[in-house]
């Protein structure tokens, strides 16, 4: 009778509680993360929300960005592509379009697919706007550009904890966290437009350099964006690896 016994197997974990353990550790930690970095950062953090509202054209020969605030410029503008994936990834489980086996492996390779296309996505993007800001603007009206471009994502980064906290660990009313999400998103982009704005009016070429940025640089890379979602999807789909 005693062989029989197998012990206390204790109480079976609920569906999704794995993923709600993942995302909050990840949630947690890129909190973590960004706490420390404001803390020995606060005064590039300053710097970087005047970015946002203010033009003042610092860059010269003479003057350089500092090491430390690359740095952080850099982990605010990976901290947004996170939260953007893991805003992705919760709105797809939300929808039920994750139909494999959510071990904490598959979750996290998901999440990593995701992040991967993001990631992509956004030196696309960077790319296009490089090309286009060296031919069509001198460096220096590049350059102030591309401060305030980098200090409006990393402004967006940090609003996007209310939507993804709500979406990925709360999970009620989904639909107010995307209401939220997108109408961030397209603040984010009518601020980055009026900068462009901003900057490149008074020159020769600002309509034209215009022009491209609205058609080829906020239409085409959302294009590129939703096709490497839907190979992701279908690649996850047929995959063995996740089942």
């Amino acid at each position: 009778m005693n062989d029989l016994f197998e012990g206390y197997v204790g109480i079976r974990l609920w569906d999704g509680q794995v993923l709600n353990d993942l995302l909050f550790t990840l949630i947690f930690f890129a909190l973590l993360l960004f706490a420390l970095a404001f803390r020995f950062n606060y005064r590039a953090f300053l710097t970087m929300l005047k970015d946002v509202f203010y033009l003042k054209e610092r860059q010269s020969l003479f003057e350089k960005r500092v090491v430390p605030d690359s740095y952080f410029r850099f982990f605010m503008i990976l901290q947004t592509l996170f939260l953007c994936s893991l805003f992705l990834f919760s709105y797809f489980y939300s929808k039920n379009y994750l139909t494999f086996d959510l071990t904490g492996k598959n979750i996290l390779l998901c999440i990593g697919g995701v992040f991967g296309v993001v990631v992509l996505f956004f030196f696309f993007k960077w790319l296009l706007y490089a090309i286009t800001g060296v031919i069509f603007s001198d460096v220096q009206k590049y350059r102030l550009w591309q401060n305030s471009y980098i200090a409006i994502m990393g402004t967006w980064g940090i609003l996007l904890y209310i939507p993804v906290v709500w979406l990925s660990l709360w999970g009620k009313y989904p639909i107010v966290p995307i209401v939220l999400f997108v109408i961030s998103y397209f603040l984010c982009r009518f601020a980055i437009i009026v900068k462009t704005l901003r900057i490149f009016h008074k020159k020769n070429t600002g309509l034209l350099y215009i022009s491209l940025y609205l058609c080829a640089q906020e239409i085409l890379p959302l294009v590129f964006l939703y096709e490497g979602m839907v190979y992701l999807y279908n690649f996850i789909k047929t995959s063995t690896l996740w089942h």
